[in-house]
């Protein structure tokens, strides 16, 4: 049984990558696929290749007998959009719906040559064969049938399955001994060690148990291609993102659009000028007088950008020249994201404004009133983004565990979880994508918030040079965080690959990241359970550098365009409002709190976390013990970081 079958891409890259167990149209029968092919081929670059390649390392899947390093080898990889799917007909074990016999075929050409038909040959009943529900899987990746134990006084008798709904309680049994053949009671439907060398056993599960298999994807914010064509080259790209990034008076949104032609020490005129010096002599004023009248006025106000630039920037480039900007993407995307008109991110002080110009005062108040609650949460500023530009990349799969952690977690063994690569014929790995537009919500911490939450719970004082402007202080941020700009991530108990790399424990940036996490999903949870939106439809992207994160619906779930935007217009108090109640309890307190203050109950959703949940803790927001963490952490939302930012912000007035 061969065909073709086709899916929604996204959805494809979700449930039918190669290795995947489905089945056909969600009621026929069990599949696996065994080949995608790909269209619009093309070598892996830019950000996808920098993007998998940090995926790669927190899977330590990179060496000789796994991935090769994209960063040395992108030849091996082929980048593509699934085309269509081919699938065959596994697993080969059955059983009769008539009689109960089981009837087992090696391969899919013997089935086809001797019994396509799937009829009994002990009751001659015709179509009368069901696939056995059960199967083998191991954390290296690999998945078999099940083994068909004989009877041991005559190997010819019939054998059925005794099917109690579970792999441990069911059982073979012989249909003419009536005796239970295998193992003793916990074998269940047998052991079978797994042949990569462990010595390990393999996990016995049904098909339909979600562990059989993960699709491993990533994500990435794509830049449009018109904006980053523009600044290709230039050399003060850096310079523009590190300005929108600390907010420097001189930095304004179109910058983006119309700086990357204006040359710095030139006296080209800005586009605005240039228009008033036409509309001059358009009302009659001689060329040689507007144009005078344009450069005084572009004189006085500062008209060559990248000179306000350079004086702005001038007093924090030893704090931020630890990274060169232009080459730092995360922050790019964060820029973009916030500041790239086609992306369509509207604010709450934006709508508010809209409301009052509109003669709607009570929509105003209502939209301040809902910026005042994100404030009290540290939420400096709240956006829902109309148009993100999201790709989603399938780079292999896993097994039984869906992360590195997991293994470690559930299993005392300490089982490595492999993240195998799909199945090629061309001699290169292929990587599967899928370009979506969705929505999302873009939050942004406050500032002043976070760095009274260091300071008091890192014992780093904030000098008083910080504190002098916002400006300073997001710089003085930036340099505590030199982790996240770097890595997108900072843990306070790191994997074994990252101490072999030398990446131990860094508390600053560990605290960081993990307030920035924690509060993502405590949205994504209360996004779920108050306002309607299932939270396994929403993923998070964070830039935990700039204090900043998104929630986008992800593109494999349908009929969800406009709900973060109808929320954010019409329900956001409901929101904003639930998250301090729903962060302040779990159903399996006060073990939770005392374990780590997350667990599965409360901050770990299935899907959705591209960091695999890791520092995420309710301490960081209401205080407490923290995994890694060697003494109590003050709380984000607590009256002490309250009392200390307003100390900050007296400091600074």
């Amino acid at each position: 049984m061969r065909d073709e079958m086709k899916r929604g891409r996204s959805q494809v890259l979700w449930r039918y990558t190669p290795g995947a167990l489905f089945r056909y149209n969600e009621s026929g029968g069990w599949s696996t696929t065994t080949e995608i092919m790909q269209k619009d081929s093309a070598p892996l670059s830019g950000a996808l290749l920098h993007a998998v390649r940090a995926a790669l390392e927190r899977w330590n899947a990179i060496g000789p007998t796994a991935y090769p390093d994209p960063a040395l080898q992108p030849a091996k990889y082929v980048v593509g959009e699934p085309h269509y799917v081919i699938y065959d007909l596994w697993p080969l074990v059955f059983t009769c719906r008539a009689c109960g016999r089981v009837h087992y075929y090696g391969d899919l050409a013997t089935l086809n040559a001797k019994n396509a038909r799937l009829g009994c040959t002990a009751c001659k009943g015709s179509d009368q064969l069901r696939q056995i529900p059960y199967g083998y899987v191991h954390e290296c990746g690999r998945i078999d049938t099940l083994f068909v134990p004989r009877c041991t006084i005559d190997s010819r008798h019939p054998v059925e399955l005794v099917n109690k709904g579970g792999f441990q309680e069911s059982f073979w049994r012989c249909q003419t001994c009536r005796k239970r053949l295998g193992g003793g009671s916990r074998a269940g439907l047998g052991l079978r060690s797994c042949e990569c060398g462990r010595k390990r056993l393999k996990r016995g599960v049904p098909l339909e148990d979600s562990r059989t298999f993960y699709s491993q994807n990533i994500t990435l914010v794509e830049v449009q291609p018109s904006v980053l064509e523009k600044w290709h080259g230039h050399p003060r790209f850096g310079d523009l993102l590190l300005g929108a990034a600390l907010r420097i008076a001189p930095y304004q949104k179109d910058h983006l659009a119309t700086l990357a032609t204006r040359k710095p020490g030139t006296d080209e005129l800005s586009p605005e000028l240039a228009a008033t010096r036409e509309l001059l002599v358009k009302g009659g004023m001689s060329a040689e007088r507007a144009e005078s009248i344009v450069r005084q006025g572009a004189k006085a106000g500062g008209a060559d950008a990248w000179a306000a630039y350079d004086a702005a920037l001038a007093p924090f480039r030893g704090q931020t020249a630890f990274v060169d900007w232009s080459a730092s993407q995360r922050t790019m995307e964060y820029v973009f994201v916030r500041d790239e008109s086609t992306v369509g991110a509207i604010g709450l002080d934006q709508l508010a404004a809209e409301a009052r110009a509109a003669d709607d005062p009570i929509t105003a108040e209502r939209y301040d009133r809902e910026a005042r609650l994100g404030r009290d949460l540290g939420l400096a500023k709240l956006s829902v983004v109309q148009a993100l530009p999201v790709l989603l990349g399938a780079i292999g799969y896993t097994r039984y565990f869906s992360s590195p952690t997991d293994a470690a977690d559930a299993d005392a063994g300490g089982a490595r979880v492999e993240l195998r690569p799909f199945p090629s014929k061309s001699k290169q790995i292929p990587i599967f994508v899928a370009r979506n537009t969705t929505e999302a919500l873009l939050y942004e911490m406050d500032p002043w918030r976070l760095a009274a939450f260091l300071e008091v719970n890192t014992k780093t004082k904030v000098p008083h040079e910080a504190t002098a402007s916002e400006v300073a202080l997001r710089a003085w941020l930036l340099q505590q965080g030199q982790r996240l700009v770097h890595r997108g991530e900072s843990h306070l108990v790191p994997e074994s690959w990252e101490i072999e790399e030398g990446l131990n424990a860094e508390e600053g940036s560990a605290l960081l990241f993990g307030v920035v996490h924690t509060i993502s999903h405590i949205l994504k949870a209360t996004a779920h359970r108050y306002v309607g939106i299932d939270a396994d439809s929403l993923a998070e992207y964070l830039f935990p550098a700039h204090g900043a994160g998104l929630l986008y619906v992800s593109a494999m779930v349908e009929f969800t365009l406009g709900g973060i935007d109808s929320v954010f217009c019409a329900n956001l108090a409901q929101w904003l409002g639930s998250a301090r109640d729903y962060a302040g309890r779990c159903s399996f307190d006060p073990v939770c709190s005392h374990d780590g203050g997350a667990c599965h109950a409360c901050l770990y959703p299935k899907f959705g976390c591209a960091h695999f949940n890791r520092t995420v803790s309710r301490a960081f927001l209401f205080g407490g013990e923290a995994r890694g963490f060697s003494r109590r952490i003050e709380g984000f939302w607590m009256p002490a970081i309250a009392a200390a930012t307003e100390a900050l912000r007296k400091r600074a007035t």
